[in-house]
């Protein structure tokens, strides 16, 4: 078998991506090429739950495999998990509220496997669908655009630094050697530490085949979020100084040290209610949360830096 499609689930409604990709394996035959994988990580939202597996139940085929775990393991964990009993050469990776752009998008990651010329493929992210109107999701789409939807050539330009996990695929010998690390156990770079891992195992190539992002959440959310992706940010810089040492917050944050933790904490809460308190969704609000995150991480990197050195006030 060429591929394994894996998807871990999490309180999403699948049905659109299924049906999308379902629509393509059958429109061309590709079933006894491929594999699907669905894994629910414990979804706590019944409703969604009953949806997931009535569309499984009336679309059922060979090839597509459901099954649900009773905990919730996390994003590192049930992807893991998921690999166990794919049997494809290939194992391509997609988060559950993806929704893939093209209507050749298996064919095109079908045909990398037949040329056999890279061991991880990444296709890259999108928000041409989008299925949450609310004003509320605007931030995090204007968000997103910014830091995660490249072009393949700007990609391969730092190969490791722009693998998302949600659009993803890897020989399965590689993936053997270079597992997701389940010390990320809360939100955030489990991507960006496999792709450290990744780029010294295999060669990676970015294509042109991406997935929309369905799951925009609120600007609150978007905040919330950002504050707990504070411990897995880092555990990065402590596993791999340099790949913190390239990006701008981190060296933003580092700057902020030499700050006062009074004073840190006084920009943490203005920065904060400056940027929930702004009406906009674009470059300013951006910023501010920019702003805020280095504010954050300078405040845990002092704590560190005081933890080793008792004369740091």
């Amino acid at each position: 078998m060429d591929l394994s499609i894996l998807i871990p689930v999490y309180n999403w409604n699948i049905t659109l991506l299924l049906r999308k990709i379902l629509d393509e394996i059958n429109g061309f035959s590709l079933d006894s090429r491929v594999e699907i994988i669905v894994l629910d990580d414990c979804s706590s939202a019944e409703d969604i739950l009953l949806d997931n597996e009535k569309f499984i139940v009336e679309n059922q085929h060979s090839y597509l495999h459901y099954s649900r775990l009773d905990r919730n393991t996390g994003r590192s964990v049930v992807r893991n998990i998921l690999t166990e009993q794919a049997q494809g050469e290939f194992f391509l990776f997609l988060d559950c509220d993806v929704l893939p752009d093209s209507e050749c998008f298996i064919r095109d990651y079908l045909e990398h496997v037949h040329l056999n010329d890279h061991d991880v493929i990444c296709g890259g992210r999108s928000y041409q669908t989008r299925i949450l109107q609310g004003t509320e999701y605007d931030y995090y789409e204007y968000f997103g655009n910014k830091k995660e939807v490249k072009s393949a050539e700007v990609r391969n330009a730092m190969p490791w630094r722009h693998i998302l996990t949600s659009n993803v695929m890897v020989r399965k010998s590689v993936y053997r050697a270079v597992p997701f690390n389940e010390q990320f156990i809360g939100y955030g770079y489990e991507d960006i530490e496999w792709g450290i891992r990744l780029a010294k195992q295999g060669e990676i190539l970015h294509i042109e085949n991406t997935a929309s992002h369905l799951g925009l959440i609120s600007k609150a959310t978007a905040f919330e979020k950002m504050r707990q992706a504070v411990p897995n940010y880092l555990l990065l810089r402590r596993l791999y100084p340099a790949a913190f040492a390239v990006a701008t917050v981190g060296n933003l944050a580092q700057t902020l040290t030499i700050l006062p933790e009074k004073v840190l904490t006084a920009l943490d809460r203005f920065f904060a209610q400056a940027f929930l308190n702004n009406a906009g969704s674009g470059i300013v609000a951006f910023i501010l949360f920019q702003l805020n995150y280095s504010v954050l991480l300078a405040k845990e990197l002092r704590k560190e830096m005081r933890h080793h050195d008792r004369t740091i006030p």
